[in-house]
Parts: C-alpha cells; sequence; structure tokens
C-alpha cells in the first residue's frame, strides 16, 4: 500500500517516484492503482523519467489531480517550465494542493480550463465517481453499459493553445490526455504543429471517448503523417517502439500514441 487516509475524503499517496500526492478517496479511476501501486500508466511514467530533461518546456492537458504535473515538475527543475491545464473545477483544487506540498509554484502554471478550438464557454460533463472520465462529451449508451456513474453537467471555460503560446519559442513535450477532447484540442494547436514549435507530443486515441469526433480526428492524425510526423508506441519500460499508425487506428484504442516531428 501507498496511501494512507488523512481525512476529509482524502488520501496521501508516496508515489514509487517520489514527491507526494494527495488524492480523493472516493475517485475509481485514477485514486485504486495509487493507493495501491503508487504509479499510473507505468510506460508514460518511465517515458518522462527517461526523457525529460532540466529546463525543458512541458505542457500537460488533462492534468487531473497533477500526478504528471508533480513529476514533471520534479523533472524539468527551477531552470524549466510546466503548464498545467485542467477542466474540472473539482480536479483542479487537488492540483493546485499537490503542486503545493511538492513546493513546484516556481515552475508550474495552472488553468482551470479547457483547451479547445475557440475561446468560448462549452458543457463539461463532470464523471463524479470515475474522476478520470470527465469529458466535453456527455456519455454514450456504451459508456453506460461499463459504468455505473453520476454526472454533473457544469459549463466551463475553454482556451486555444495556438493563442495562448503563439511566442513560445519551444515546447519539448506537449501530453494531451482529455478523454475525448483531443480533436478540438489539435483543431487549436494546428500553428503550432505545423511551425514545429512542438516537439514530442502524447495523446489518448480512444474512439469511445472520441464519439462522433472519431473519424475527423483519425483523418487528422493521417494528415500529420503524410506531412512528415512519425509516430511510436510505448514499450512496458517506457521506450519507444515502432508503429504503424494505420494499424493503431484499427485497434480504435491505445493509452499513449508519441508523435514526433522529424
Amino acid at each position: 500500500m501507498r496511501g494512507t487516509y488523512i481525512g476529509e475524503g482524502k488520501m496521501l499517496i508516496s508515489p514509487i517516484w517520489g514527491g507526494r500526492l494527495i488524492v480523493p478517496s472516493n475517485d475509481l479511476s485514477l485514486a485504486p492503482d495509487l493507493i495501491i501501486d503508487g504509479v499510473l500508466e507505468s510506460p508514460l511514467t518511465r517515458f518522462f523519467a527517461k526523457n525529460v530533461k532540466k529546463g525543458d518546456c512541458v505542457i500537460d492537458v488533462g492534468a487531473n489531480i497533477g500526478y504528471f504535473s508533480v513529476l514533471l515538475g520534479h523533472l524539468v527543475g527551477s531552470q524549466g517550465k510546466v503548464y498545467s491545464f485542467e477542466a474540472n473545477k473539482y480536479m483542479y483544487e487537488y492540483l493546485l494542493d499537490n503542486l503545493s506540498i511538492n513546493y513546484l509554484h516556481d515552475r508550474c502554471e495552472t488553468f482551470n480550463l479547457a483547451v479547445y478550438s475557440e475561446d468560448t464557454h462549452i458543457p463539461f460533463y463532470v464523471s463524479k465517481k470515475y474522476m478520470g472520465n470527465s469529458s466535453i462529451h456527455p456519455p454514450s449508451s456504451e459508456y453506460k453499459k461499463h459504468y455505473k456513474e453520476n454526472i454533473e453537467k457544469i459549463e466551463i471555460a475553454t482556451i486555444v493553445l495556438d493563442e495562448f503560446f503563439q511566442s513560445q519559442k519551444k515546447i519539448d513535450y506537449l501530453k494531451i490526455d482529455i478523454e475525448g477532447g483531443e480533436y478540438n484540442a489539435f483543431l487549436g494547436m494546428d500553428n503550432l504543429m505545423k511551425s514545429n514549435i512542438v516537439n514530442t507530443v502524447i495523446f489518448e486515441l480512444n474512439k469511445g471517448m472520441l464519439q462522433s469526433d472519431w473519424e475527423p480526428f483519425t483523418d487528422m492524425i493521417l494528415n500529420w503523417g503524410i506531412i512528415g510526423k512519425k509516430f511510436y508506441g510505448l514499450s512496458d519500460e517506457g521506450d519507444l517502439t515502432a508503429i504503424e499508425i494505420r494499424d493503431l487506428l484499427k485497434r480504435e484504442s491505445y493509452p499513449y500514441v508519441i508523435m514526433k516531428q522529424v
């Protein structure tokens, strides 16, 4: 066990890579793995630990409680920068607390905003039991077959990465895990991608969560391949593995696609 109950519905976690995290004890998505094993998404955790360097600039879109933001904050050091975006107002409070108890606010900037294709306000569907599944899309009938869920519909403000980072010269890593919001996030970072400001993008492929955005999103990904972006998967040890993007799309789900500029 890597966690202990500290009251008020919160667990204090000791991650296997160091630092500390506070998580909601009643969450059924992230909390079980963190409490038992002290780690989430081991291949991606190992990838970051092996590759992120002091002084790097990293964007964490879909930061949730801050698991990766805290890890990245330790890795980039005081010379680096982490920008964390989290739309779920409840998880955002945990993100702030976790950066605080790890003394990382000197290098991390946080935003309670959804990364999207335009500056506006949109509905957001907050999962109250499986908190990591909150999305800009309402739960589908297929989703409801697998999860007995309590959903709260709220309204959130959005941000466009192209506009927010228009003066940025270099972004070393951009991680996107927003449960079906990836297509709209990519639409809003077209200039960053075409200008090769972003070196490496890590994103989730999930047809069920993307819903009606699945086909336009896969078309977009294939187009990135045509213009020269290279795609990889991750081994269990966090190393890049060769991957054919068309074969991957046929699987319809993969937790961490690595897209790099040539």
